[in-house]
């Protein structure tokens, strides 16, 4: 009896400290296991007005899509513009980046612009820059930062704080013509759409035309300098992509002498992109005039990703190259039923013509490959393709010598369109 009494006292010390209850298995989330997609992109300026009568931009876009990876970095930089009536804006520099921390999964963007001139002086600034950041942590919690500096800011004269607080509006009320507009300044957005995608937008500056009466420009004239938008979604692994540009210039370094301009890319679900500026300039290379690109994606009734990109005017190195227009047009295509991927290419010449090489004109074959002297390695209407994407670059320089700020073996690419479908 005492030999039970102890066993059952026994027992129950065991039960009420726990030793004897059974062990329950905790889950820890790592910063590597949170599940989110990114999308991004930031860019220097976009100038239009409602009927796209004048359209700028974006220029120096960079951006990322359709990925859940981190350790990604897209990057871009394009010699300042001068728009007519609008103004001077300088040269912008672009990243975006996605990255794995010790406690989240981020991505982040940054613009920067290196100075404006605008509306005939009636708003000047030194260095714009823009960054946003969004990321989702270990307890899916996501959190995001905005942040503008503009500095020797001055708007109708006056000295502006280089730090403006959020969304910050100054009416733009000049002599004669009274309101004609207004500027935002540190414009921010932080949301959670759909209860899914966690987005942040930072623009630095931002003039909207009110008013017409003001340097002949157009009511709904809308000025953006300084941009970034970043957004975490749901797990992406791609689909559609593509992108498109008129010009860029790489160092041999592998480093981006002049970056793309006029870059539009495919978005990962579908829909149209749309980038154009008036002109076109590697300094001390080539020269060209409006180039326009356009980005299109489509799931159904097939999944088809198609890029154009439109350059007119083209001159290289004062006339070795003289081509009247340019079009660089690809597309991916895919059934539902699935099977091999279509790819097309419809990219031509308009009267194209080389110093020296009368036989070269616009019906040139497909990746032919010559010597300028004096140039270096061009290779026209280069096509190059996989199992999913086709890549055409209608002229590629290979440089033989230095040329403007470009060493010996930069390369130069114009007239670029490439289109995917994936799996």
């Amino acid at each position: 009896m005492k030999r039970s009494m102890v066993a059952l006292a026994g027992a129950l010390a065991l039960a009420l400290t726990g030793a004897a209850s059974p062990a329950f298995a905790t889950t820890t989330v790592t910063p590597a296991q949170i599940t989110t997609g990114f999308t991004g992109s930031a860019y220097g300026s976009y100038i239009f007005n409602t009927d796209k009568t004048l359209t700028s931009g974006p220029t120096a876009s960079a951006s990322i899509a359709c990925t859940g990876a981190t350790g990604k970095t897209a990057s871009n930089n394009v010699s300042g513009l001068n728009v007519p009536a609008v103004g001077t804006v300088g040269n912008a520099t672009t990243t975006v980046k996605t990255l794995l921390t010790t406690t989240s999964k981020r991505i982040e963007g940054k613009s920067t612009v290196a100075g404006a001139n605008l509306l005939g002086g009636l708003i000047t600034a030194g260095a714009i820059t823009s960054e946003s950041t969004a990321e989702k942590n270990t307890a899916g919690a996501y959190a995001g930062t905005n942040q503008t500096t503009i500095a020797d800011l001055k708007v109708l004269g006056i000295a502006v704080n280089a730090n403006p607080a959020a969304n910050t509006v100054i009416d733009l009320k000049v002599p004669l013509l009274g309101s004609v507009g207004k500027v935002t300044l540190n414009g921010q957005e932080k949301r959670l759409v759909g209860g899914t995608t966690y987005q942040v937008s930072t623009t630095a500056l931002r003039v909207e035309i009110l008013k017409a009466g003001l340097l002949g420009l157009k009511v709904g004239t809308d000025i953006r300098l300084g941009v970034s938008n970043v957004k975490l979604t749901p797990p992406q692994t791609g689909y559609l992509a593509g992108t498109g540009y008129g010009t860029r210039a790489t160092l041999a370094s592998g480093l981006i002498g002049s970056g793309p301009t006029a870059v539009a890319s495919v978005k990962c679900a579908g829909g149209t992109t749309t980038a154009n500026v008036a002109a076109v300039n590697i300094p001390g290379v080539a020269s060209a005039g409006a180039s326009v690109t356009t980005a299109t994606g489509v799931l159904t009734p097939e999944a088809k990703s198609a890029v154009v990109n439109t350059i007119g005017g083209v001159n290289v190195l004062n006339g070795v190259i003289q081509v009247d227009a340019i079009k660089a047009e690809t597309s991916a295509s895919r059934t539902p039923s699935g099977g091999a991927v279509k790819l097309t290419d419809t990219s031509t010449f308009t009267n194209l013509r080389i110093a020296g090489l009368p036989a070269i004109n616009a019906s040139v074959a497909p990746n032919t490959v010559i010597q300028v002297p004096g140039l270096g390695q061009v290779t026209l209407h280069k096509v190059s393709k996989s199992s999913t994407t086709i890549i055409v670059t209608m002229i590629e320089i290979v440089l033989s010598q230095a040329l403007g700020t470009l060493p010996t073996g930069s390369k130069i690419q114009i007239g670029y369109s490439n289109s995917s479908v994936g799996a």
